[in-house]
């Protein structure tokens, strides 16, 4: 927000230097951005009329004129090709000096000496982008009245200001303006702005009869005036400078006036040719889906249904709330005029800017949030300003609300508050001091109680807490008093959820794993090449790409992509782990469920089995008992021969596997890769965080090897589960060391062998021990299974 300190001080009356200007308001809360005195650069620079201008004799493009600046007449020639006799132009006399640092000497061109220059808006240090267009290569001729000649240009153009640029936070939308920032100078060195003068509308008799249709719901009020008899021409000197100070080109008397006005206040307005439009009707109206339109900078838009348009009887005339169409427009040859200002909600003004890459002063007001209650008001001040700069008629005026206005905000604010949150004891009456510095109403209700009613611009104050900043900041948090805290100290620590995610971190990093970390957002190309399917997947609104578009709900194939990207580096073998949250949608719930998941990657010399034991070594770590494996040959994207499931007390944990092959091959992946995946939040739920320690047993442990033939179906879980019931808890051990299939076992059968260790805490175990419980493992085992001893 550029700020033109010599404007706001028509409604602020502080005498001071703009350094502390600047430095109160970025106490009270608007930071500065950068402060620019204007027209430092330019020296002897002075207003001059021409009294004579002709073509020079021996130069078709050169001109000779004579210029009156105030105590002489100089002899000037130029190549200017847009000048005439009587033109007021900005004259840089001998050894003046221009914005580019360009010192002018009196000089011959073709024969004839020139005893200066005349200067154009660049040449006055003005940027291109807001250069009028006529003045883009030709000098600056000023029209207004009562111009000394041989005054300082910085005084005519406005260049003696100084501009600064303000950060307004998107909750200030009324800072926008020069009114609201002016409000907030005001309010800093405790004193009030003067509002600007209106034009009373009560008095105007409508002459036209114009119906207004509000058929979009983005659209809740809609007020207009109908401007006859105008004269398009140059808009006054002051106005221009205001409005080229500020960063806004100026273009003609109307319409350079909607942008005063919505720089003044912040609330856009719109001008129509009033002859270009058909019929004697406007209806504000959603787009259709295609619709296609010519906005004024000559660019052909496409709409959807999401964006709303002015129409008059037969056609669109402006995309509302952030540029009119090039069939309305304002030029010289306008002599009527139907004048907008409405108001549109924030959210559909927003989408349409966005959709359409179409950034606008009016649209950045609109995203921000308006109010409905100054569309009327600010054509009143409209008309008064244009009552003032030119001739017209007022025709009549039209106010049209779709929805009843909402009263003013009221809080019931405790001043006890101020002292707890602030440590500030302030009076009531100091309070509502403060308060009204910013246009807040108060009424006492109690020694403690204040109603505050809450202007209409202030769209950011809704609760007590609200009232406290405001009263903060214009008595300076810098003055505050820094007070010891009130609750009670205690000691920053970690949560047990994150206590145990760093200690399975550890566990795997000491078990040889490196960690990875991979972006919570994939594409749905991964997911599809992992033969993992989209549903329930939570899609981004404004991804930054395809490939960024859906919030993982699984970690297995940023895994496996990482795994795949190793590969190609020529890595040989690969252990990885990365714990992440992934996302799922649940139906009728508007927030995704969010879940940390723990996965873990392995190829080359880390197969399935490294992996396995990777896994039971971090329960045996964690002290989890009652796990098993389950085999599982449903999942798509794991080998149907080597995956499982991991169940603790019967509830599923995770996944295990080695990725399928054709997966694989949709990652170029030429070697078996391996993946686990577990929830790490129901992991948590068997956690048990106390160790105890036994005493080592004292007596000797007793090995045996039991090689079984079983069907290929078996799992070994199984036939574990049975030894582990007969073990009179005397088994300390079980290792599958062998599984075979070949000649020498029968055909749908395997052999697994395994030693089982025995070891008794209380005596020395004899065969006799030994043998009664193989024997009860090995009856059970042929009656459950099918199993007997390998000959």
């Amino acid at each position: 927000m550029l700020l033109p300190i010599s404007w706001s001080k028509e409604y602020i009356d502080i005498d001071k230097d703009i350094m502390e200007i600047c430095d109160k308001v970025t106490l009270t809360g608007s930071h500065v951005e950068s402060i620019n005195k204007l027209g430092l650069d330019l020296n002897n620079i002075v207003v001059g009329k021409i009294l004579e201008i002709y073509r020079h004799e021996n130069s078709k493009k050169l001109w000779i004129t004579k210029v009156d600046v105030g105590t002489e007449i100089l002899q000037i020639v130029t190549g200017a090709q847009n000048l005439q006799n009587g033109d007021y132009v900005p004259v840089a006399k001998i050894n003046s000096t221009l914005s580019d640092g360009t010192v002018i000497k009196e000089t011959k061109l073709v024969g004839e000496i020139s005893q200066g220059m005349f200067c154009s808006y660049k040449e006055l240090g003005y940027e291109d982008s807001v250069i009028p267009k006529e003045y883009k290569d030709g000098v600056l001729r000023i029209f207004d009245e009562n111009i000394i000649l041989g005054t300082d240009i910085r005084e005519i153009l406005g260049l003696n200001d100084t501009v600064v640029e303000f950060e307004i936070t998107p909750n200030r939308p009324d800072c926008l303006s020069i009114i609201g920032m002016s409000r907030e100078i005001a309010a800093s060195f405790n004193t009030y702005i003067e509002y600007p003068k209106k034009l009373s509308l009560s008095e105007i008799k409508n002459k036209s009869n114009i119906d207004v249709n509000l058929i979009s719901n983005n659209c809740k009020r809609y007020s207009l005036a109908v401007l006859k008899n105008i004269k398009i021409s140059e808009s006054k000197r002051k106005i221009q400078n205001y409005l080229l100070n500020a960063g806004i080109r100026p273009i003609n008397n109307i319409v350079d006036l909607t942008n005063f006005l919505l720089l003044e206040y912040g609330q856009p307005l719109h001008a129509f040719d009033l002859d270009k439009l058909e019929g004697n009707s406007i209806t504000v109206r959603n787009a259709i889906d295609g619709e296609k339109v010519i906005t004024l900078d000559g660019v052909e838009r496409v709409l959807s249904s999401e964006d709303t348009l002015i129409c008059d009887a037969v056609k669109p005339i402006a995309i509302a709330g952030v540029m009119g169409l090039k069939n309305s427009e304002v030029d010289e040859n306008t002599k009527n005029v139907l004048l907008e200002s409405a108001f549109f909600t924030k959210k559909s003004i927003k989408a349409t800017s966005k959709r359409l890459g179409l950034k606008t002063e009016a649209s950045i007001r609109y995203e921000k949030g308006l109010t409905p209650h100054y569309t009327l008001e600010i054509i009143a001040r409209f008309l008064y300003l244009a009552k003032e700069s030119m001739e017209l008629d007022i025709d009549s005026i039209f106010d049209n609300i779709s929805e009843k206005e909402e009263n003013s905000i009221l809080i019931e604010f405790n001043t006890n508050l101020i002292e707890r949150l602030l440590g500030l004891k302030l009076s009531n009456e100091e309070i509502c001091k403060y308060l009204s510095y910013l246009e807040i109403n108060t009424q006492k209700l109690n020694d403690s109680l204040i109603l505050c009613k809450i202007p209409n611009f202030r769209t950011d104050l809704s609760i007590p807490e609200d009232i406290v900043e405001e009263v903060g900041r214009l008595y300076g948090f810098s003055n505050l008093l820094p007070k010891p805290i009130l609750a009670p100290n205690t000691i920053g620590r970690k949560s047990k959820n994150r206590a145990f995610e760093d200690k399975v971190k550890s566990i795997l990093v000491g078990l040889g794993l490196y960690e990875i970390t991979t972006y919570s957002f994939i594409g749905g190309n991964i997911i599809n090449k992992s033969k993992m399917d989209v549903e329930n997947t939570v899609k981004i609104l404004n991804p930054l790409g395809e490939e960024f578009s859906i919030m993982r709900k699984s970690l297995i194939p940023n895994v496996i992509d990482v795994l795949a990207k190793n590969l190609n580096y020529k890595n040989e073998d690969m252990l990885v782990y990365e714990l992440g949250n992934t996302f799922l949608s649940l139906q009728g719930e508007k927030i995704p469920k969010e879940t940390k998941k723990l996965v873990i990657g392995s190829y080359g010399k880390y197969e399935f089995y490294y992996l396995k034991d990777i896994v039971v070594n971090l329960l045996k770590i964690l002290n989890v008992t009652d796990y098993e494996f389950k085999r599982n040959i449903n999942i798509d994207y794991f080998h149907p021969g080597v995956c499982a499931d991991l169940f603790i007390s019967g509830e599923k944990i995770g996944e295990m596997g080695q990725i399928s092959y054709e997966v694989c091959k949709n990652f170029s992946i030429k070697k078996n890769i391996y993946v686990c995946e577990l929830n790490i939040e129901k992991l948590f739920n068997y956690f048990n965080p106390t160790t105890i320690y036994k005493p080592l047993i004292k007596y000797p442990a007793v090995r045996r090897d039991l090689s079984l033939v079983v069907d290929k179906e078996i799992d070994s879980g199984d036939i574990e589960k049975i030894f582990k019931s007969h073990s009179n808890n005397l088994l300390k051990n079980i290792e599958l060391f062998d599984v075979y299939v070949g000649e020498q076992v029968e055909e749908g059968k395997k052999s697994m062998a395994y030693k089982l260790t025995f070891q008794s805490e209380y005596k020395t175990l004899v065969d006799d021990d030994i043998n009664e419980i193989i024997n009860d493992m090995l009856s059970d085992l042929s009656k459950k299974l099918g199993a007997y001893l390998r000959a």
